[in-house]
């Protein structure tokens, strides 16, 4: 089997049908991408990856507006991380779809995960109003996030390989898909009753994720491509996207 990001250039390299992207914006939470079609999608941006480097962090800028998905959506593979972000969030547009048209909550997430007084909840990636949500009803719930080790509450990236393999319930965030850890870490969850990956930058496919063993999708659909590149364009993040999206929760199982 591909691993996930080869599978998941090669689903958008097969149904970019002619699309060019529009416009891009390149925010310190989020990179938004708008197609011709005026579909829209986000990928988060790791600012911790950045790391030291020149004021200029994207190769390519100015040269985008106007490219064929087909050109951007391999960026998903590059080892720049802007690069990436623009991949992810330029096939996260390009599988928008009118079909999800109900809108998802928080609750709604707890519920169809079944979590119980006994349920280990293991969470990589910080997503601070869900682990609110889930704390509520878990045993216990571990965070992990490489961007904020140094956080109160975070557990150290580290003690991943010991603490996953416990957990009952496991919650992906989309960014495994960013910084290449996505295979590795669902290894490590792979006995786990539930695996959900989550967040606005989760690419709404079933298919590539359900073979892999993943029971929820959980995600967004973008419904206001204008106001949701001016959003990120002034630095917002996810709690900035409620006007202009619908949470997305998918069943795999």
């Amino acid at each position: 089997m591909n691993t996930i990001v080869e599978e998941l250039i090669e689903y958008g390299l097969s149904h970019s049908k002619g699309e060019r992207v529009e416009d891009v914006r390149v925010g310190l939470g989020y990179t938004a991408v708008k197609l011709d079609s005026a579909k829209a999608g986000v990928a988060c941006m790791l600012r911790h990856r950045l790391g030291k480097t020149t004021c200029s962090l994207l190769p390519h800028a100015g040269s985008l507006a106007g490219s064929p998905a087909d050109r951007i959506i391999p960026l998903l593979r590059s080892p720049n991380i802007v690069e990436t972000s623009v991949g992810l969030a330029t096939l996260n547009a390009l599988i928008q779809q009118d079909r999800y048209d109900e809108d998802s909550s928080n609750d709604d997430l707890v519920q169809l995960l079944n979590i119980t007084s006994n349920d280990r909840v293991g969470m990589v990636g910080d997503i601070t109003p869900i682990f609110n949500r889930i704390q509520k009803h878990a045993k216990e719930c571990i965070v992990f996030d490489e961007g904020k080790s140094a956080w109160e509450g975070i557990t150290d990236t580290s003690l991943e390989k010991e603490m996953l393999p416990r957990c009952d319930v496991a919650l992906l965030s989309a960014t495994t898909l960013l910084n290449n850890t996505f295979e590795s870490v669902l290894s490590m969850v792979a006995g786990a009753r539930e695996i959900c990956v989550i967040g606005p930058s989760a690419p709404l496919l079933p298919d590539v994720f359900k073979k892999r063993g993943v029971t929820l999708l959980s995600g967004r659909r973008f419904l206001d491509a204008d106001r949701l590149l001016r959003i990120v364009s002034e630095a917002g993040g996810t709690k900035c996207f409620g006007p202009v999206s619908l949470k997305v929760n998918i069943q795999l199982k």
